[in-house]
Formats: C-alpha cells, sequence, structure tokens
C-alpha cells in the first residue's frame, strides 16, 4: 500500500463509526470494502503475557493504543507506578476515559503516541498496539529510544506472529520472543495462527549529555573549579548529592556544541539549555527539573551545603549562537558550585 493509501486508510478509520460488541471492536472499511476488527477478545492471553513479561510493580507505563482495554487491564494488574494510554480514535477515546475513572495511576492522552515526542516525560515500560497506524515503522523505534528509561522493556503487536521478520523486528537486535500458545482464535482479518510470538526488547538508555555554557567551571575540588572547555579526561572532579555526600571522579570529556534560546539563572550564575536537568529544592522538596520548567522561587544546592534561591530565571530568545559542552556521563555534579544532574 503506498504513502498515500495508507493515510487515506488512516483516516477512513479515525473518521469511522465502530462497532462494539462485547467480544470485538469492528468498522466497515471503505478503501478494502469490508468488515474488519480492530480487536477482539480472543487476544488476551497474549495481552496478559505481554504485561507478565515487560511490567514490574512500580513501573512507569506508556501504553500506544487502548481498543478493548485488554492489555490496559493486564497493566493495571500489574500495579505500575503510573500509566499513560494514548488512544486516538474519538469513539474509543471515550470507552478509555470510561474505564479509567477511579484509577489514580492513569492518564488517558488524546491522540497521537508520536506526538509525545515534544514531552519530556521517560518511561521503564513502551507497549504498542495500535491499529492502522502509519507512523509505525518509520519512527517507533527512534521514538523509544528517545522516551526510555534505562532497562526499558518494549513489547509491541507481531503481526507476522512469528520470530524472523527484522521489518516486524524494527531492525533491532537482541529481540527476544515469548511464545503464546493454544490460541484458536475464530476467523477475522488480521491474525489466524493458533500461536504467536510476545516480542520484547530492552533499551539501555545512552546518558544524555547536559547542555551548559562552555565557559562555566566544574568543580574539581571543594574549593577549586576548571571552565568545561578546558576539561580533560584526567581531571579529577565532584559528584555530589542535597545529602552533603560527595564522590571524585575522573575519564570525562566535554563534547563542544553551539546552541541558542539558552536559560540564564540569577544574574549568569548558571547558564544551560531547556532540557537541561537540574536539582532544585520546590515546595520543600528537593526534586529534578529541566531547566525551562524551574521556577523563580525555587531553590538550587550549593557545594557548601547552602540552599541558593532562584530569583531569576531569563530565557535569551535572540539569534545568538552559544558553545555550550556535553558530558557523556551519569551522576550530580556541581557546575558554578551549584548541583546539576546529569542522566
Amino acid at each position: 500500500m503506498g504513502l498515500d493509501n495508507a493515510h487515506q486508510y488512516r483516516n477512513s478509520y479515525l473518521s469511522a463509526d465502530l462497532t462494539f460488541e462485547d467480544d470485538k471492536i469492528t468498522w466497515y472499511c471503505p478503501e478494502t470494502k469490508d468488515t474488519r476488527e480492530v480487536m477482539m477478545d480472543w487476544e488476551q492471553p497474549i495481552m496478559v503475557k505481554m504485561a507478565e513479561v515487560a511490567v514490574e510493580a512500580g513501573d512507569d507505563v506508556l501504553e500506544c493504543g487502548f481498543g478493548m482495554g485488554i492489555l490496559s487491564d493486564a497493566v493495571q494488574a500489574r500495579n505500575p507506578g503510573s500509566h499513560t494510554i494514548v488512544e486516538c480514535h474519538p469513539e474509543i477515546i471515550v470507552k478509555a476515559k470510561a474505564w479509567a475513572e477511579g484509577k489514580s495511576n492513569v492518564t488517558i492522552v488524546e491522540g497521537k503516541w508520536i506526538d509525545l515526542r515534544s514531552d519530556n516525560t521517560l518511561y521503564d515500560v513502551i507497549l504498542m498496539d495500535t491499529y492502522v497506524d502509519d507512523d509505525l515503522h518509520g519512527k517507533f523505534d527512534k521514538f523509544c529510544e528517545s522516551k526510555a528509561n534505562d532497562g526499558c522493556k518494549v513489547s509491541w503487536w507481531n503481526f507476522s506472529g512469528g520470530t524472523t521478520d527484522e521489518w516486524m523486528k524494527f531492525y533491532w537486535e537482541d529481540v527476544t520472543f515469548t511464545e503464546v500458545t493454544g490460541l484458536n482464535p475464530p476467523t477475522n482479518t488480521y491474525y489466524n495462527r493458533d500461536n504467536y510470538y510476545i516480542p520484547l526488547k530492552t533499551l539501555n538508555r545512552k546518558p544524555t549529555s547536559y547542555g551548559v555554557l562552555a565557559t562555566s567551571n566544574l568543580s574539581i575540588s571543594d574549593t577549586e573549579s576548571i571552565a568545561l572547555k578546558d576539561l580533560i579526561a584526567t581531571n579529577i572532579i565532584v559528584k555530589g548529592d542535597v545529602d552533603g555526600s560527595k564522590d571524585y571522579v575522573s575519564d570525562i570529556k566535554p563534547i563542544k556544541m553551539k546552541c541558542s534560546g539558552v536559560y540564564s539563572f540569577n544574574n549568569d550564575a548558571l547558564i544551560t539549555t531547556g532540557s537541561q536537568t537540574l536539582i532544585v529544592k520546590s515546595n520543600g522538596s528537593w526534586v529534578e527539573k529541566i531547566a525551562k520548567d524551574v521556577t523563580v522561587g525555587d531553590k538550587f544546592y550549593s557545594i557548601d551545603g547552602a540552599e541558593v534561591e532562584i530569583t531569576s530565571k531569563v530565557q535569551d530568545t535572540s539569534d545568538t549562537v552559544y558553545e555550550i559542552c556535553r558530558l557523556d556521563t551519569v551522576g550530580n555534579y556541581f557546575l558554578n558550585n551549584i548541583l546539576i544532574k546529569i542522566t
């Protein structure tokens, strides 16, 4: 099916009046001139097993596509910490919202999963079971890699049902499979095998380096610092935490790059990109916020243990291009004597 036809097929589905029965959701497809199933209840053993292999108690879960809520029920049974469900069909959105009532850990997002790219939330589990999704095979792998916490488990509907289709594996290596047998589905338009292999990919997130002004000073002791642009791998730099603990590490090099739109705090006491994670005291608790979400009145943690109130925050919205540095590492470090986080 060509790209234009794929878009039309998806658009037809999104504008269709669906038929909701106890055992299935169907719709009439004008492109194929027949009635097609969106989801059927025979899939329950697959969805239960998918949740079992992917979700652990306390996980932050992103589920793409609600359907009949079979997978959603299976995820909830695993006691996730948070459960975000994104759904694009207007009639199914109504069903999803009704299902979510009274579930404090559930958030229903209306729209396409691909639109979550601009959101900074990361997940421990990403589950994909969408319908006529023309974004899926061009964008799903990179989407997951950008939304994954370290060790994030990703699973998805395996249209082929097998284990060898590289296209179905999104060309990922090290995809594992769990077989589900004895399915015996009634004849339908999308899957008619008695066994099914649930795919699972674990993403080991590469450390996301931060972006801060290259002339900013990284602490190499409690009293000495060095400009990021001058840092070399043999320098010992200070790691720390808001409980006063400190550690000293080396073998870290900065990566120089250019950007605009930086944020300045407390009259250039700290200058960072908007996506840089900062450690701040907000409403009496130490939390992690990206720079663009930090507010005046929050507090920084200083290398001497003091709390420094944020009195100003200004974004440079001009076309000025700054030299910034990124570090490919993980941990909390003191920059200009202020504790920041690299994740």
